[in-house]
């Protein structure tokens, strides 16, 4: 045994622990970096990989890897996994690392050993390399020819960027590949410092004046070797440091040049980068490029003009701050004004401080998509401009958009075959608003607390579905949806909820032979339920209509032309051709109060309102003081104990539903103004104490007297 291990020396001991517990650490830190950029994920798809497996982003919203494995799949790239090598990687560590803390107990071919454990170190980081490198070129030259998209070969590289289309690949290393040099140059250095320091301190002066051969003899090996070595290791490791930290951050030589500048020296199909930063400038895009924004960059146009304009087609603008156009109304002013230009895609931005959020213009195929629009904030109503506003853009998608404070949220002019999916406008005059809009889908958007939430006009061949429209009442005139003049519109499992109207309906269907359906849809807790003209004979089937204070109201005015009849309270009629029923199932009427004897879910009576509070209501506005109190409730019963204060029917549904159809019950609450009961109630308590102080009864003259009082004696109360 003594033939094969020694005393340990404290050099190679103490190099040894340093770099054994580098090297383990490694197993805990990532290696390497991917990231993705593009104009569809303006925050990156990042990818990093550990020795022995990858990783995404922790505070990613995707599925990073995933992500990046569906957009490889279009042009026929192999899907990210594990390697061999990485298998092999955890025990390599391990025995790298056992090989080192034992290499300073060994004796027997001690200089080789040595030598192997140092070569060793230095082969994990450049095998490192080599290998990822071999890999990304593997990955690049071995597309599938059968792919969706076909494309040339390429080699992403190990640091660097890379560019593909629009997308943008930025990679470099991370912690654990620097960790692995900085052992590599501990268990090389380390070792050999003590005997260089040795060679240094016997080197006396006048050995050094012996000449320079006598300088050769000893320098090369000992001071002039850690002179050369130490600073050159620590140049290299710095250098790949500062190398991939430029790499990180776009590099590219583009320090001093302005946006535009930036913009301009871009190749077609091309993509700029912004990393943060304020540019105060206006500018153009006018060639296919991805404008893509990292950490908020913003662009200010100081009150000048349009602050992004664009007119090419093909141009992405993402993770953007977009603010301070003009307000000067004639000129229609916008934080980002695109001009006859096709497939635009405008995704992840914020606006906040314009006129126009989006003026878009003779588009086609373009897209406005998960974007913060806050344009009109602080500015009175009536001087607002549109979140978005569309004149003639057709086949284009709306989706997934935060607006508030703006004129129309959505404002659609001759524009058609869109899709209006998933968003949500607050505080605004009218969160959607179509004028000659045409075959449009309007799909599970939120419009709740502006003037109207839509209101769809001169249009024909839309369908509505499954958005909510609620707490819409500002003004006089505030409604869920308000239609005029449409031809076969669908409408079907929406949600007007506590509007002033949930729903308004005026000359729809308007041509012979269209239609408007609507089924399936909630209407609750709204000071109307539906409100109609005469012109409009749609068709309402399987709704469910809830505590609203009146459920159905016809409209008055010149419009409504009364049929043959009984006209409604207040002179208004509904129209003659509307359908409330159809197949023997009609609408669901929370005041109705019928019975069903068979059991099929149908009430036996057909539902004719009468309401009194509402008829009086349609005839005294100032009634609207007493809805939901007991005063409303106390005329509404005398009116079915008294039948002389009975109105006409409004409607008359055949087949009222016994229950709400599936999904369109409310989910909580009541259709009781439970602030206006407790003020009432409040009320009624000032009123009762102010007639027991005038003279009427004392509180405790009303009580039981105590045994042995001056009461219960007979004597008086002070």
């Amino acid at each position: 045994m003594k033939a094969l291990f020694q005393k340990p020396e404290a050099p190679w001991l103490i190099a040894a622990i340093i770099a054994g517990v580098l090297l383990v650490a490694t197993l805990f830190v990532p290696l390497w970096r991917m990231e993705l950029v593009a104009p569809q994920y303006p925050e990156g798809l990042t990818m990093r990989a550990y020795g022995y497996k990858f990783v995404d982003e922790p505070s990613s919203r995707y599925d990073d890897i995933r992500e990046i494995n569906g957009l490889n799949h279009y042009i026929g790239m192999k899907p990210i996994k594990e390697v061999t090598e990485m298998k092999l990687f955890i025990p390599g560590v391990i025995a790298l690392a056992f090989g080192t803390v034992l290499a300073p107990f060994v004796k027997w071919q001690r200089r080789w050993f040595r030598l192997l454990i140092v070569l060793g170190f230095w082969t994990m980081p450049l095998f490192f390399i080599a290998d990822l490198q071999y890999w990304l070129y593997n990955y690049g030259h071995s597309l599938d020819p059968k792919a969706a998209l076909t494309m040339d070969p390429f080699t992403p590289k190990v640091i660097g960027e890379t560019k593909v289309w629009n997308f943008h690949s930025k990679t470099g290393f991370e912690i654990g590949f620097y960790m692995l040099v900085v052992a590599a140059l501990t268990v090389t250095l380390v070792p050999a410092m003590p005997a260089l320091l040795r060679r240094l301190r016997a080197a006396t002066p006048s050995r050094r004046r012996a000449g320079e051969a006598g300088q050769r003899a000893h320098l090369p090996s000992g001071a002039t070797a850690l002179k050369i070595l130490i600073p050159l290791a620590l140049l290299v490791a710095v250098g790949l440091l500062q190398y991939d930290r430029a790499a990180a951050a776009g590099g590219g030589g583009s320090e001093g040049l302005t946006l535009q500048q930036r913009i301009d020296a871009a190749e077609p199909e091309g993509i700029v980068v912004v990393d943060g930063g304020v540019h105060h400038e206006r500018i153009l895009i006018d060639k296919p490029i991805s404008l893509v924004g990292r950490n908020w960059p913003v662009i200010d146009g100081d009150g000048q003009g349009d602050v992004v304009t664009i007119s090419a087609d093909d141009v992405v603008i993402s993770g953007f701050e977009i603010r301070n156009s003009s307000k000067a109304i004639s000129t229609e002013p916008a934080a980002i004004k695109v001009k006859g230009a096709d497939r635009a895609k405008i995704t992840g931005n914020r606006v906040r401080d314009a006129h126009f959020a989006v003026h878009m213009t003779d588009s086609v195929g373009s897209a406005i998509e998960n974007n913060d629009f806050r344009a009109g904030t602080g500015v009175p109503e009536e001087r607002r401009g549109h979140a978005m506003y569309l004149w003639q853009v057709n086949d284009s998608v709306i989706n997934k958009n935060l607006i508030r404070d703006a004129a129309d949220a959505i404002h659609l002019e001759f524009s058609e075959n869109n899709l209006i999916v998933e968003n949500e406008a607050i505080d605004s005059r009218y969160a959607l608003h179509f004028m000659y809009a045409p075959r449009n889908k309007i799909i599970r958007n939120n419009f709740h607390d502006n003037l109207a939430g839509a209101v769809l006009m001169f249009s024909h061949e839309l369908i509505v579905k499954d958005n909510e429209f609620s707490s819409n009442r500002k003004g006089a005139t505030g409604a869920g949806m308000l239609l005029k003049d449409n031809d076969n519109i669908f409408v079907e499992g929406n949600r007007m909820i506590r509007n002033k109207y949930g729903m308004t309906v005026e000359g729809t269907p308007q041509s012979a032979g269209t239609t408007a359906v609507f089924q399936r849809n909630l209407f609750a807790l709204n000071d109307v339920g539906i409100a109609l003209t005469s012109t409009s004979p749609i068709t309402f089937v399987e709704n469910a209509v809830i505590d609203n204070t009146v459920q159905v109201k016809a409209l008055s005015g010149s419009i409504a032309h009364a049929p043959a009849g009984a006209p409604a309270s207040g002179g208004a009629t509904l129209p003659r051709g509307a359908v409330w029923s159809s197949n023997g199932r009609g609408n669901y009427w929370s005041d109705y109060r019928g019975y069903d004897q068979d059991g099929d879910g149908v009430g036996d009576q057909p539902y004719t309102p009468r309401p009194a509070f509402a008829g009086r209501l349609a005839e005294n506005d100032t009634l609207r003081l007493f809805q939901f109190t007991p005063a409303q409730q106390a005329l509404d019963l005398a009116a079915q104990m008294f039948p002389v204060f009975r109105y006409d029917a409004v409607i008359e549904d055949s087949y009222p539903l016994q229950q709400p159809p599936p999904g369109l019950g409310l989910s909580g609450g009541s259709g009781q103004n439970v602030p206006l009961l407790v003020v009432s109630a409040l009320l009624a308590a000032l009123a009762a104490s102010l007639i027991v102080g005038i003279g009427g009864p004392r509180i405790g003259d009303l009580l039981p007297a105590r045994p042995g009082s001056r009461r219960a004696r007979g004597g008086l109360v002070a």
